[in-house]
């Protein structure tokens, strides 16, 4: 009897605390009661003569929550229960401990109660055999500040009875996974705690260590690992090692599964004809790649801009948002062709009423080919400038007569804005020179001329720009000429007679020897020798003989092959 009443009395100042009541005078011993009377006990303490100091509103309120709570349940009974219930599964683990690696990690789960916050550390009530001990948490660990008298889950990391603590952690909704949960292929969130030269150091819930290769952490290279420094990634577990308690975590793969996902929903939404936002990814020589969430489709280097673009890179770069229109779509291949100038307007919409054929406009060299040069005449509307229509001259090279980046005058001379098709002339704008040629070279007049080029039969010769004419060999001196270079060079200039000109037909007739001398001096040096040509043909070259019916072939009237009377026979006897 003497030793249930020391019992009970150890008791009631335990049941006490618990309910955190003022301290009160004890009682008489009473006999010895079943835990439930506690409360009973506590409410007949008689109340002292002096009145206990009153408890802050905050403190009365929170324990009116706390009894709400519970139910009519003491807190003391919920957390010795979840002790008995942690022994019996510590009992039911060590029972097959035997078949477990001997260097296997294994957590314990606390239940607790938020008891205070101080700075960094939240600390934790906890029952069993560590109610002496108080635990302890990273206030960092809870999305936000814990309410006082909260009971939650803890992870119970180690025990340091020397400062009377149990450090815990907390459990997270992603990374709540302990080493008895965790396995190969799970999502799991970690905190980056430092970079090493392999990749990043994490520290998971319950203070796991783990690792991240430098090859894992993105689906693309990563220079800079210091940005990810006190973040919280998520990664597929790869690799467990319970004996280091270690564990290998791979973000890239996480990211491959959210991307797929993303993909799929994409590609059942996307249609020809929307117009999306997007991040450029990559960017090759023929266009760049834009992310769309999930799924890249391509931009081709003609499909960015109206205007020419040389580089992509000129115009886009990595990480940039953009606009893009979806022009072809092929969801069997997984190919998604986009447009970023679609997004805007036409500009050759408006040539129609802007730009007629026959006007002079201006316009500048974008660049020059083997054929010609493209000029710009706005922004979006280029033309084809041929080098047929360089100059009525004759142009070698398209960089002979223009440079990238010339301003120059044009004249349209054909337009098709359907086909976004233009063709531009220089000569057009400048005039025909052939017009007027009959009078500005008049016949028998002398004029300067420089030499273009030589044949075996003369050479042709620039009067002007788009003005040619030819020296025959024959009119090159008096005396014979055995070639052409033997008298004229290219590029000299020299003095000719025009002794022929046709506007029409653009031609012109020149000659050397014929200066100095009269017309009728060049009219009759180029008659032929021995007089004038008899304008009728002769009887031997006209193509009409008289017919003679006198005509033998040498054979008399036996007729053969001239034989007289014999025959071939004759000769066969």
């Amino acid at each position: 009897m003497e030793s249930n009443q020391g019992n009970s009395q150890e008791q009631a100042p335990e049941i006490q605390a618990t309910a955190e009541q003022p301290a009160q005078p004890t009682p008489e011993p009473a006999p010895a009661q079943p835990e439930q009377t506690a409360e009973p006990v506590a409410a007949e303490t008689p109340t002292p003569a002096a009145p206990a100091p009153a408890e802050p509103a905050t403190e009365t309120n929170l324990e009116k929550e706390i009894e709400a709570a519970l139910g009519g349940q003491s807190l003391d009974k919920i957390m010795e229960a979840d002790e008995a219930k942690t022994k019996e599964l510590a009992e039911a683990a060590s029972a097959d401990s035997d078949n477990k690696d001997p260097g296997e990690f294994h957590s314990t789960v606390r239940r607790g109660r938020i008891a205070a916050i101080r700075g960094d550390d939240v600390f934790i009530d906890l029952a069993g055999e560590e109610l002496k001990l108080q635990g302890v948490v990273p206030a960092a660990q809870f999305d936000r500040p814990p309410r006082i008298g909260t009971i939650m889950d803890f992870v119970v990391d180690h025990i340091d009875e020397s400062q009377g603590l149990v450090f815990l952690s907390r459990e997270g909704a992603v990374s709540q996974a302990n080493w008895q949960q965790l396995k190969a292929g799970m999502s799991i969130e970690a905190r980056c705690t430092a970079t090493n030269k392999g990749g990043l150091e994490l520290e998971l819930v319950g203070s796991i260590k783990g690792f991240m290769p430098a090859s894992q952490i993105d689906t693309h290279h990563v220079e800079d690992l210091e940005q990810f420094v006190g973040q919280k990634l998520t990664g597929v577990v790869q690799e467990i090692d319970h004996k280091a308690k270690r564990v290998v975590l791979s973000r890239r793969q996480q990211l491959d599964i959210e991307r797929k996902a993303a993909k799929e929903k994409v590609l059942a939404e996307i249609e020809v004809g929307q117009v999306l936002t997007g991040k450029v990814r990559s960017i090759v020589d023929f266009g760049a790649f834009i992310d769309l969430g999930g799924v890249d489709g391509l931009v081709h280097v003609t499909d960015m801009s109206y205007t020419h673009v040389n580089k992509p890179a000129d115009f886009v770069k990595v990480g940039e948002e953009v606009e893009v229109k979806v022009l072809k779509l092929d969801k069997e291949k997984d190919r998604i062709s986009l447009g970023m100038k679609q997004v805007k307007p036409d500009p050759w919409s408006l040539v129609d009423g802007k730009y007629k054929v026959g006007d002079q406009v201006e316009g500048k060299i974008l660049r020059t080919a083997n054929f010609g040069a493209f000029v710009e005449l706005e922004a979006g509307i280029e033309g084809l400038l041929p080098i047929s229509e360089m100059s009525w001259g004759r142009v070698r090279s398209a960089n002979d007569v223009v440079k990238v980046g010339d301003k120059i005058h044009l004249a349209i001379i054909s337009l098709d804005p359907e086909k976004h098709k233009m063709s531009l002339s220089i000569k057009s704008s400048l005039g025909d020179p052939w017009v007027g040629a009959e009078h500005k070279y008049a016949k028998l007049s002398v004029i300067k001329g420089k030499v273009l080029s030589l044949t075996t039969f003369g050479a042709f010769i620039e009067l002007e720009s788009g003005v040619e004419g030819l020296i025959h060999i024959s009119e090159l001196s008096d005396k014979r000429v055995r070639s052409v270079d033997s008298v004229l060079n290219v590029g000299e200039e020299h003095e000719f007679r025009v002794i022929e000109i046709s506007e029409s037909e653009r031609k012109i007739k020149l000659s050397i020897k014929a200066i100095g001398k009269s017309e009728e001096e060049i009219a009759k040096s180029s008659e032929p020798r021995g007089g004038k040509r008899d304008p009728r043909p002769s009887q031997m070259t006209s193509s009409r003989r008289p017919k003679r019916d006198d005509l033998k072939s040498g054979l008399g009237d036996v007729g053969g092959m001239g034989l007289g009377g014999l025959k071939l026979e004759d000769f066969l006897k």
